[in-house]
């Protein structure tokens, strides 16, 4: 309660987060209503064809005048001209409102897939939600948006059955009914299975992406035959309900092409029974069929068309509940560059994703600028865990991370990078050239990339490559060796030089002559007054450092300078750390 005298609260409730989805599809709205325009204006056209078989029937054939036929045969013409050329205008309009919204999603569905594998760890890591955004952009632009921008004109050519008899109507009235009736059947039929084969379809593309991206152990343990039985488990259920969906939807597509040509023939009967007893003219009875197909043939593609228009709602649904889950980075609201590549960590808690334990538990850490700290624990200590929190590379789960003084999560990854070098356990090269992994793919000019080469002393290797820093890079590196991407990681990481500089395990994969260059880049860097955090399980990288952390079930064990954990150093985890006597 407010104490008396206390200013009245200023206090505005927390803003809705934006849905991205709904706004990119509020954009493209002019567009789907200009389609709307001209979707009016072909099934307005639409009615040129009955009126002159109309017109034909009472007015040209009774008449014999053949001025007046040609006349008629000419607006026919013009009117179905013009409805031609509407309906390909709306066609372009649909194909660019979904690129509108591509341009408008794409991107953000890019960067959203790379952050919920941070948020949601390594079950997240997968382009589903492009594929879900490609299936709905096809659709926009594909035979379903016929049910939205033709349905509404369905009442329209309803009314005029009814104008030309009430019993004309109320069998069209009966038609559109019926094929409703049937859609909304075929929707509860093959809903189920339709959610359940999508499903098993992305566990079987994910599975299959993980085993292709690790190829080699499957194919040198002979683990094929074995994975392609799993693999199969999530197929044959995709197949499955896919077939049975299939089924029932052809069993529907079949009774709607009954009920289509019956009501038709119904159609026909009882326009010749209302022309036998005067009630309407012959050419009614033409004019009356073309209404109907005209009426239902929307409602048609929604019976025929109802599955994959569902399956495209779905998708729709799911970019949407991906955007909203991992939304963009607001703007940090301190731009200033730290003045130092000073560390703090202050009651650090990190769980990962999917986790039921921390990884790092209460994690109280201060590095100062320049100095060269090694991080050093069993395996599941927890180790790469930290140096994730000390890039921003993952946010703690309680506690903060400071860099510079500025807490990381205020900081927006552009800005943060300018200050940050990082060198994972994998190193993670991209499709491109060495020159592009070495530049972070920016636009970076060829002095600051040979400056980061030269800085970790691998210019001499990537020029004796087949291309030099125009060598083409595949997928994951391949065509390197360990030792060759993990030396081009370093001069990444080292690309713009940063204050900050985290090495996971930088000699995992380096021979004698890597590590003497990654030990003279360090002792470089260190006189630099770069601060340096070394995650190591070997000795040589942690000859540069000044002060040593041991981590061991998430939490800190020892600190301090180098020789004097070293010379605590006692369990057999860690033996290979500690100092050797002298010969």
């Amino acid at each position: 309660m407010a104490q008396p005298g206390a200013p009245p609260s200023t206090a505005t409730p927390a803003a809705r987060p934006k849905d991205e989805f709904a706004d990119a599809l509020r954009q493209c709205l002019p567009l789907f209503w200009t389609a709307a325009v001209f979707s009016g204006g072909v099934n307005l056209l639409f009615l040129a064809s009955p009126l002159y078989l109309m017109q034909m029937y009472n007015r040209v054939i009774p008449s014999g005048s053949t001025p007046t036929l040609v006349t008629l045969s000419a607006a026919l013409f013009l009117a179905l001209a013009t409805m031609l050329v509407l309906d390909a205008v709306r066609a372009r309009l649909l194909t660019r409102a979904a690129a509108r919204l591509d341009r408008l999603l794409s991107q953000r569905v890019f960067q959203t897939i790379v952050d919920l594998s941070m948020l949601f760890g390594a079950g997240a890591r997968n382009a589903q939600p492009l594929r879900d955004l490609d299936q709905f952009r096809s659709a926009m632009a594909g035979p379903a948006a016929q049910l939205f921008f033709d349905g509404p004109w369905t009442p329209l050519f309803l009314v005029v059955l009814f104008i030309l008899h009430p019993l004309l109507g109320v069998v069209g009235l009966f038609g559109a009914l019926l094929l409703l009736g049937l859609a909304a059947m075929n929707d509860m039929v093959t809903r189920e299975s339709t959610a359940t084969s999508t499903e098993a379809a992305t566990r079987s593309y994910v599975f299959t992406e993980n085993v292709v991206r690790h190829a080699d152990p499957v194919h040198a343990m002979g683990m094929l035959d074995d994975l392609a039985g799993r693999w199969r488990v999530d197929r044959e259920t995709m197949i499955q309900r896919q077939t049975g969906g299939g089924e029932r939807n052809a069993d529907f597509a079949a009774a709607i092409r009954f009920a289509r040509l019956a009501l038709q023939g119904c159609m026909l009967g009882v326009g010749a029974l209302l022309v036998i007893e005067g009630k309407i003219l012959p050419a009614s009875i033409f004019a009356a069929s073309l209404l109907l197909g005209r009426a239902l043939a929307p409602l048609e593609v929604a019976v025929t068309g109802w599955r994959q228009l569902s399956q495209a709602l779905a998708a729709g649904r799911r970019v949407q509940k991906a955007l909203n889950a991992a939304p963009p980075a607001l703007a940090a609201p301190t731009r200033l560059p730290p003045a130092d590549g000073r560390v703090r960590a202050a009651k650090a808690v990190y769980v990962p994703p999917g986790a039921k334990t921390p990884a790092l538990r209460n994690i109280r850490l201060d590095i100062a600028a320049g100095e060269a700290v090694g991080v050093v624990g069993p395996s599941g200590a927890g180790k790469s865990s930290l140096a994730r929190l000390l890039v921003a590379a993952a946010r703690p789960t309680s506690g903060k991370v400071t860099i510079g003084g500025v807490d990381t999560a205020r900081w927006t990854p552009k800005a943060l990078s300018m200050h940050v070098g990082y060198l994972p356990q994998n190193v993670g090269l991209f499709p491109g050239t060495v020159r592009d992994n070495i530049g972070r793919f920016r636009e970076a000019t060829d002095e600051h990339v040979v400056a980061a080469a030269i800085k970790a002393n691998v210019h001499e290797m990537i020029m004796a490559l087949p291309q030099g820093y125009e060598t083409p890079i595949h997928e994951g590196g391949l065509g390197l060796s360990g030792g060759q991407r993990q030396r081009i990681g370093l001069a990444r990481a080292l690309f713009g030089a940063p204050r900050l500089l985290v090495l996971d395990e930088p000699n995992a994969h380096l021979d004698a002559e890597g590590e003497r260059a990654l030990a003279e880049a360090l002792a470089e860097l260190k006189a630099g007054g770069c601060t340096i955090v070394i995650v190591a399980h070997r000795l040589n990288p942690l000859s540069q450092v000044d002060r040593v952390i041991v981590l061991n079930q998430g939490t800190i064990e020892m600190d301090g300078p180098r020789s004097e954990v070293f010379g605590r150093v006692r369990t057999e985890v860690v033996r290979s750390f500690a100092p050797q006597p002298a010969e």
